[in-house]
């Protein structure tokens, strides 16, 4: 078992990204690879913590899923708010990496999340937050790795899991 990693919110462990049952897949949202892909970011260590528990075999995930809206949402932030370099290299990471799966967002899915975005006014989420919600229903994924609040209110299970204090 991998030793715990120093974060900024504290010792991160392999736990705190362990699903309840065995999955082997995993949507990504943006902001959690925002923060992966940008050293400055104060959640990086905790991304940093989740790919070294997956490449050393302490979690189940096998297959990262993003669709075209995470990707695009994570590489624009990351090329404004950060550098392109830090664009280029999410991107090329995407197009090598066997470990991350792009899945595409159909027009029946992104029907469906306007229509909830335009009707559930009592949620502050962007669009892409509701696009990846329907998708990950569509798409049977219960699990997202996240730093983003918003997708506490849909039917998924955000990672990494926040301790009860």
């Amino acid at each position: 078992m991998a030793e715990p990693v120093e974060t900024p919110i504290g010792p991160v462990t392999a736990e705190h990204f362990r699903p309840g049952h065995v999955r082997h897949q995993v949507v990504v949202g943006p902001k959690f690879l925002y923060a992966l892909f940008n050293p400055r970011d104060q959640m990086h260590a905790v991304s940093r913590a989740f790919m070294t528990f997956v490449r050393g075999g302490d979690l189940p995930y096998r297959r990262l899923i993003v669709n075209d809206h995470i990707v695009d949402e994570a590489a624009t932030r990351l090329k404004k708010q950060a550098s392109l370099q830090n664009a280029i290299a999410f991107l090329t990471t995407l197009d090598e990496s066997t470990l991350y799966h792009v899945e595409f967002v159909s027009e029946a899915i992104f029907d469906d999340a306007v229509e909830t975005f335009i009707t559930w006014t009592d949620l502050d989420a962007s669009l892409t937050d509701f696009i990846v919600a329907s998708h990950m229903a569509e798409l049977e994924v219960d699990h997202i790795l996240t730093y983003d609040s918003h997708y506490d209110a849909f039917d998924v299970t955000t990672l990494p899991y926040r301790r009860q204090d």
